[in-house]
């Protein structure tokens, strides 16, 4: 079968792969739609996350086939497989984990002991193990979720970085009336928006420098969106929220960013850090112990893909708007190095059967 397969920074080889039938406890799944993630970005401009020497839980060294969000149909089931059928439509949690340590014991398995490898190899498929970005995937089927009768797998692609959301969403405490902010409207600042809005938030700021990915947050139906390079941000939040908002998520993972963070977030709210950072970045703790406000950071997600699934199904036109591009497997690799400026798109897909 046809793979995408990087073998480290700026070395992403279309090739044709061994197809192995499923282990015991998996599934196969013929793939219908994958998203490029920034991550995928990161991983194919920097190298990062792939494992150089032996992952610990999978055994595996590049190339790795990328890919993990993705949705598909189930063509071949493992022995084991119980409550997964030949034809069901899928989508995929790309966790790896031990199941046994005690953070996986405890539900944060995203955590896992085990789960990043001694190099920084990350504990996803499509990262430490194939993904993905090929024609068929086999995959764990406890990971493995039914989509709705009618939701696409436009949509069930969506599943995997809108659950990263939900995850900041979750763990920043929102209730329903609060004020938010939203640094950054790519795609996980404007899925932020979204659940933030779904979960009850009454006000949202999204700001960004790039004009069409805030025309984007306006098509899904905010109103409150501030181009940060042509307005004072802050000062155009304090004119409504003089002591700041309750919740503000970074998204856009810059300097400039959590400075302006720490300036929104209320006495006793919440900064949510939710865009990965490399490299030294420096937090102005002072204001932020004078203001009370908790800090969250994150990494991945566990026990909100259910959730998820719910959410879209119950909004599927306003986050098909997020989906801006379909591309074929053979244009993988351009299509990841094109998002590396194209700031008119948002969810760019890859179907393996264009």
């Amino acid at each position: 079968m046809k793979a995408a397969r990087i073998y480290g920074k700026q070395d992403l080889r279309i090739e044709d792969v061994e197809l192995k039938d499923p282990k015991a406890d998996q599934v196969q799944i013929k793939v219908k739609d994958i998203g490029i993630c920034g991550s995928d970005i990161h991983m194919y401009q920097e190298g990062t996350g792939i494992p150089y020497k032996k992952h610990p839980l999978t055994g595996k060294t590049v190339p790795v086939t990328e890919g993990h969000e993705f949705s598909g149909e189930v063509v071949k089931i493992g022995q084991d497989v119980k409550d997964i059928a030949v034809g069901d439509h899928v989508c995929v949690e790309p966790i790896i984990a031990c199941g046994k340590c005690e953070f996986c014991r405890k539900g944060l398995y995203n955590y896992c002991e085990k789960g990043v490898g001694p190099d920084g190899s990350l504990q996803f498929i499509g990262f430490s193990d194939d993904g993905a970005m090929a024609e068929y995937v086999n995959v764990k089927d406890m990971y493995t979720y039914k989509l709705p009768d009618g939701m696409d797998y436009e949509l069930g692609a969506l599943v995997e970085p809108t659950v990263v959301t939900y995850q900041a969403v979750r763990d920043s405490g929102l209730t329903a009336g609060q004020s938010v902010v939203v640094l950054g409207a790519g795609p996980i600042g404007l899925l932020t928006a979204l659940v933030a809005k779904y979960a009850g938030a009454t006000t949202i700021y999204i700001a960004d420098l790039a004009q069409n990915r805030l025309d984007k947050a306006k098509e899904l139906g905010f109103t409150d969106v501030v181009n940060s390079g042509e307005v004072n941000l802050i000062d155009n939040v304090h004119e409504k929220f003089p002591q700041g908002v309750d919740v503000v998520f970074e998204c856009a993972g810059a300097q400039p960013t959590l400075n302006q963070a720490v300036q929104l977030v209320a006495p006793a709210g919440v900064l949510e850090i939710e865009a990965l950072f490399n490299g030294n970045y420096t937090l102005d703790i002072t204001t932020l112990q004078n203001k009370g406000a908790r800090v969250y950071t994150m990494m991945g997600y566990a026990n909100g893909f259910p959730q998820t699934i719910g959410i879209i199904n119950q909004h599927r036109d306003t986050f098909k708007k997020l989906i801006t591009k379909r591309i074929s497997l053979d244009d993988a690799e351009e299509g990841i190095k094109s998002l590396m400026t194209d700031k008119t798109q948002v969810k760019v897909m890859i179907s393996p059967e264009l």
